[in-house]
């Protein structure tokens, strides 16, 4: 499962061919890991098959290479590269908030090569000499360089899940294997993973455990046992194996997918009924006599208590509307119609208006939302308003020529004071208005909340746009009090976007619920920069799941006609 390292190569090679001032080659590089982190199974199965060249983005020269790393697990080329740079391109990149414009600067003005040389220069205060950087972006550097030594040793979500589909895929191949379940917080579907713990029923241990700790990507046994075995993957991932059978498989499951607080709640109730509860099932205290374990449902049965779905399962109220009758009917991924928040080349997308609403016909979706960055983003290619007239002209041939509802709007930038680069005229004649801070993020928690709850209050917006502003093990959130945003939202009839970005996953779920609890309501997104993007809203689905989100606090899964009348300002 060599993904993760090719993209890493891909990303680092387009990084060094900007720093060479080579033109085209590093937005066809970047095309090509884009679409190789999506994947959902292992690149060197891909390979063997003999269908590189049918991956998005991956011609020809791309494919020798990729077949390279596969075959050797690196790349001459790549080698070749950094001997001429003679800059730790991989180390700069790890440094949240540094990419490659900032470092082919950092280099060519101070001869930065490495991130030793970066915090040297960072804090003789060298940096907010240069143009374009300043005082505060010396800071938000420095505080990367620290994060980056505390960073703990947590993966996306996204990451994670072609490692679990893959090895879940490994062992389903063989017959002796009846079932196979992801546990832990990927199964809660929380924004980063820790490790993968896989909970598999055979009757044949000891053939699960050679298969699991014979995969190819293992790199080392940490311990291999009858039941239990654990592995390290060439990522740095470990992931946890479990064998049980099918009468302990429920007590099990529910044991290992937690929250550990969660299960100290069941426990507790068990007790109380007399009854103790483990991974190995719910029995009688006195005799040990076995009461339930083959599902989940049933020991949830009896314990009194509906069934709990994993998002829910963080001791945040939920155990207490299972025992009354109250939990939500959660939203699921087939009850989304479209989505929200898309970029094109008429920004800083890479695919055209058309092409992205035609792979979004193409999954199914029955709209989508064009929503290019109009404002001082930061981005070389900002819709303005002498653009937006043509960019309205395009969506309009577009719908001429897919079957699915094309929305028009922007992704505008709220300023420091609280307003919009665009007049509130002309901001009514858009379906679709996504205001966003991107600027200026480092204000105190007062002035950056008025900055928010102004343009909520006084401009003709649909969606608050990724409200934290987050990037995940890279940057903090907004200093917000996020009650008064909520409120504001609430009181303007404003969504609160649920962005799927991978690195953005924001809201996260606890914020979800805490604005629903508010009495909000929600729009999901896929924040998309490329056609591949458009397929990761299951992951905004996730984080709605946790946020106890149903049907009817989901703008996605109305009715057209009711979200167009929702989107009317």
């Amino acid at each position: 499962m060599k993904n993760q390292l090719i993209v890493k190569i891909l990303n680092n090679i387009a990084d060094i061919l900007e720093l060479q001032e080579v033109e085209f080659k590093p937005q066809a590089y970047r095309k090509a890991a884009q679409s190789i982190e999506s994947l959902s199974e292992a690149i060197e199965d891909v390979y063997e098959k003999g269908k590189l060249e049918e991956i998005p983005g991956v011609g020809r020269h791309i494919a020798e290479k990729i077949a390279e790393i596969v075959e050797t697990g690196k790349l001459k080329y790549y080698e070749k590269l950094k001997k001429e740079v003679k800059v730790d391109v991989e180390g700069l990149n790890e440094v949240p908030s540094l990419g490659p414009k900032k470092i082919k600067i950092l280099y060519k003005k101070l001869g930065v090569k490495d991130v030793h040389d970066l915090e040297k220069v960072l804090k003789q205060h060298k940096v907010r000499e240069l143009e374009g950087f300043g005082e505060k972006t010396e800071e938000t550097l420095l505080h990367g360089i620290e994060l980056l030594k505390k960073r703990p040793s947590r993966f996306l979500y996204i990451h994670a899940m072609p490692m679990g589909e893959i090895i879940s895929k490994t062992l389903k191949k063989h017959d002796f294997v009846k079932r196979v379940e992801i546990a832990g917080s990927y199964r809660r579907g929380k924004e980063t993973v820790g490790d993968l713990d896989f909970l598999v029923v055979s009757s044949q241990p000891k053939k699960v455990m050679d298969v699991f700790t014979g995969m190819k990507d293992v790199t080392e046994v940490l311990a291999k046992g009858e039941t239990k075995s654990s592995v390290r993957l060439s990522n740095g991932m470990q992931v946890d194996l479990r064998v049980v059978n099918e009468k302990e498989y429920g007590a099990a499951l529910l044991y290992f997918i937690g929250s550990k607080e969660h299960n100290v709640e069941l426990r507790k109730l068990a007790l109380k009924k007399g009854w103790t509860l483990n991974e190995y099932g719910l029995t009688e205290l006195k005799d040990k006599k076995w009461v339930a374990g083959r599902t989940q449902e049933e020991i949830y049965q009896k314990l009194g208590l509906r069934f709990i779905e994993p998002e829910l399962r963080e001791n945040k109220g939920e155990i207490e509307a299972a025992r009354a009758g109250k939990l939500p009917d959660l939203v699921t991924v087939k009850d989304i119609k479209g989505v929200f928040h898309n970029h094109t080349t008429w920004s800083d997308g890479h695919n055209s208006h058309l092409e992205m609403a035609q792979q979004a016909e193409g999954l199914g979706l029955k709209f989508i939302s064009f929503n290019d960055h109009f404002g001082h983003v930061g981005i070389t290619n900002p819709l303005t308003e002498k653009r937006l007239g043509k960019y309205l002209q395009e969506i309009e041939k577009v719908r001429k020529k897919v079957g699915i509802r094309v929305f028009s709007g922007v992704e505008i930038d709220i300023l420091k004071d609280g307003s919009l680069p665009l007049s509130p005229a002309k901001l009514r004649e858009l379906d679709v208005v996504v205001a966003s801070v991107h600027m200026a993020i480092k204000m105190k928690e007062k002035e950056m909340t008025s900055r928010v709850c102004h343009a909520l209050s006084n401009y003709p917006i649909n969606i608050l746009g990724h409200p934290l502003d987050r990037v995940l093990q890279e940057r903090e959130p907004l200093a917000l009090n996020l009650d008064q945003v909520f409120e504001t939202a609430k009181q303007h009839d404003i969504f609160l976007e649920i962005n799927a970005s991978p690195r953005r996953m924001d809201l996260p779920g606890e914020l979800v619920k805490a604005g629903r609890d508010t009495g909000c309501k929600f729009a999901l997104s896929t924040d998309a920069h490329d056609v591949s993007h458009l397929a990761f809203y299951p992951l905004a689905v996730n984080m709605a799941r946790r946020g106890w989100i149903e049907q009817k606090h989901l703008l996605n899964t109305w009715t057209l006609g009711k979200i167009e009348k929702a989107l009317q300002k």
